[in-house]
């Protein structure tokens, strides 16, 4: 991903760049309606409003491993050992873009201010064979000692919210060609949450690990859009925007171990440990793009504008982990299982993307 950069430096000559900044000017046509014509004030005023059907994801959404059951056909059966990842798959879901924009006339500019926001969650589910040697578990521990647990779930959330404040001009190409430069801020949010659950069969032994990661930054950004009139009142959209957001990362781990040696143990259940992690600053790049059409109307109080398309938005290291590496280890001379609690052998730390990708219907109405 390291060399996403000269690609849309690259291709922004041909590829439009919007973003959530520009949501009403993406969407005009080339040429000025006869209601904008006869406008006889400096300034005119833009509401903006768009359904979003979009499928966030990210790239640690696994919540386990199944070990299928070995192979006792040969001498040594767990040098023959297999595994399946367990993962969540968000679903697509419906989201909002809205904004509002004034155009100053006299001065050729304007200014824009949206809002969009999508939360989402999904789940999953695994029940493996009650069959010797089929089992489920986190990554740090589906080795031997996981051997009590069947039942497997996972349950993901994905909050994304972003707000933006650009100031734009455009300029005429060609009667038929028209260009948007807009320049600004933007402001986002990104939390990740992953919910995992172990049981066995009976439900008396209970393993469940709790992740979360936060991203709040603000930066500048800078979009471009192209617009194509098609023919009539019909044109070509193609808008994106390139940003950088400096911002704080925050994430931890939360273990909660249920069994029933945590009583000969006279501990209470479940017994809690946490993975606290510094929170650390962290550049994010994000590039967003937008294609579709767009159909344009005029009314006698105000002109509107429809617009259908295919947007993607994608957010460089935005989604941090601090992950358990296997395999667990006792302490020496231990009494007890792994059941009652996590033991760490070491740390590794990922950085993960966040991505949203789907469909988009707006209103674009200027009076």
């Amino acid at each position: 991903m390291k060399n996403l950069y000269p690609v849309v430096i690259g291709s922004a000559l041909s590829i439009a760049m919007i973003g959530h900044a520009a949501p009403s000017k993406g969407y005009n046509q080339p040429t000025q309606t006869s209601y904008e014509n006869s406008n006889p004030y400096p300034m005119r005023y833009e509401v903006y409003g768009a359904y979003l059907y979009l499928q966030p994801n990210g790239s640690h959404l696994y919540y386990g491993a199944e070990a299928i059951g070995l192979n006792n056909s040969i001498a040594v059966p767990a040098v023959n050992a297999n595994w399946n990842i367990l993962e969540v798959k968000p679903s697509y879901q419906s989201g909002f873009d809205v904004g509002a924009r004034i155009l100053f006339d006299y001065a050729d500019l304007d200014m824009t201010v949206n809002w969009e926001r999508l939360h989402a969650s999904d789940s999953s589910s695994f029940v493996v064979s009650s069959a010797a040697g089929y089992m489920v578990g986190p990554f740090f521990d589906i080795g031997p000692n996981a051997a009590p647990y069947k039942i497997a779930s996972g349950q993901a959330s994905l909050h994304y919210d972003q707000v933006n404040v650009d100031f734009g001009t455009q300029f005429n190409l060609t009667n038929r060609w028209r260009a948007d430069v807009c320049a600004g801020a933007g402001f986002a949010y990104i939390k990740e949450s992953l919910g995992s659950s172990y049981s066995s069969l009976d439900g008396t032994i209970v393993r469940e690990v709790s992740t979360y990661s936060k991203f709040l930054g603000a930066g500048p950004q800078l979009g471009l859009d192209f617009r194509y009139k098609i023919c009539g009142n019909f044109a070509f959209l193609s808008d994106s925007m390139l940003s950088l957001f400096m911002g704080q990362l925050k994430n931890g781990t939360t273990y909660e171990s249920s069994t029933p040696e945590l009583a000969l143990l006279d501990v209470a259940q479940p017994n809690v440990q946490t993975t606290t992690v510094p929170h650390r600053m962290q550049l994010v790049p994000g590039f967003e793009q937008r294609i579709g059409a767009s159909y344009d109307a005029s009314f006698d109080c105000a002109d509107l504008t429809l617009a259908i398309g295919y947007q993607c938005q994608i957010y460089l290291d935005a989604i941090q982990t601090v992950d358990m590496t296997a395999p667990q280890v006792l302490p020496p001379a231990a009494i007890f299982s792994t059941q009652v609690g996590v033991y760490a052998v070491g740390f590794q730390r990922t950085l993960s993307n966040f991505m949203l990708t789907g469909l988009f219907v707006s209103l674009d109405l200027r009076f």
